[in-house]
């Protein structure tokens, strides 16, 4: 979902021509999960442990509804002249 002041855009999966600008903030490790094995009666008892790799983002910016005006150039290009012929001039 996507919205401005002017309209509101609800992407069914993406929203089309959106752009998202993030910063990588950490790269860190969630909390452990143990795995245990155990056979009964056998005596045969494993542990181990697994921590899942964690990226977290800060998003900047989310773009997409309104397009940025085009930019004014100050030196505006000059038209070529055209130079008007002579029509003949008839009297009476």
């Amino acid at each position: 979902m996507l919205g401005s002041s002017t309209q509101t855009i609800i992407g069914r999966p993406m929203v089309p021509d959106a752009t998202v600008h993030a910063v990588v903030e950490e790269h860190a490790l969630d909390a452990k999960v143990i795995i245990f094995k155990k056979k009964r009666r056998k005596n045969y008892r494993r542990t181990k442990g697994h921590r899942q790799e964690l990226t977290k983002l800060r998003i900047a910016d989310i773009q997409g509804i309104e397009k940025p005006e085009p930019k004014v150039d100050p030196k505006p290009k000059k038209a070529a002249v055209k130079k008007q012929e002579k029509c003949p001039v008839m009297f009476l």
